[in-house]
């Protein structure tokens, strides 16, 4: 199968999934990355507003920042295909809907982040392998930013989005996955077909 071919067909079956079944493998999820202890020492944390039925994020990051952890969050430049960082303090007053629905940061020049600031980045996919490689939404928005930062990277995915995945040559791996039934540590995983799905 391609690339798009089995983006397809993740985020077929994920859309399948009943608000509660993602609401609980989400908090299963999360209290695994809240007891990760480089999630725990993170002072700076990059995450991402939950779409549609995505890991759900918003409660996390309502705890981060009730913990005094930094958020931020990626704000969309589609003109010039790049994610901006801005830090939220408020999830009431500092987001809105943006790019194609998704909640985003409110722009502001005074609250953006530089990313070689930030300790650890949340990211999100439609597929992860056990290596660590994704298949994202198809902009190549995170494949680029993730470039340019040295942060602990950590996918948070359903079990059923766990594929083998073509890696290519610009795609960029996790450090980390973790599922409502496991955490992956990427770089002990050299061939994901002997491991165990």
């Amino acid at each position: 199968m391609t690339k798009r071919e089995v983006r397809s067909e993740v985020l077929s079956m994920r859309e399948k999934l009943s608000d509660e079944a993602v609401a609980s493998m989400s908090g299963s999820i999360i209290e695994r990355l809240e007891d990760f202890p480089a999630y725990v020492s993170a002072g700076v944390v990059m995450a991402y507003m939950d779409y549609r039925k995505e890991v759900m994020t918003t409660r996390l990051i309502e705890r981060a920042l009730a913990s005094g952890k930094r958020i931020v969050l990626p704000l969309t430049v589609p003109e010039q295909r790049r994610l901006l960082l801005i830090e939220v303090r408020d999830i009431k007053n500092d987001i809105a809907e943006g790019f194609k629905g998704i909640r985003e940061p409110v722009y502001d020049i005074a609250r953006s982040v530089n990313a070689g600031e930030v300790d650890l980045v949340i990211v999100p996919g439609v597929v992860f392998d056990a290596r660590g490689y994704r298949i994202g939404y198809g902009g190549g928005y995170y494949d680029r930013f993730l470039m340019n930062t040295g942060a602990c990277k950590v996918g948070l995915a359903f079990e059923m989005q766990m594929r083998p995945v073509t890696e290519e040559e610009h795609d960029i791996k996790m450090d980390y996955i973790i599922t409502e039934k496991r955490m992956i540590e990427c770089k002990y995983i050299h061939n994901e077909r002997n491991d165990a799905l």
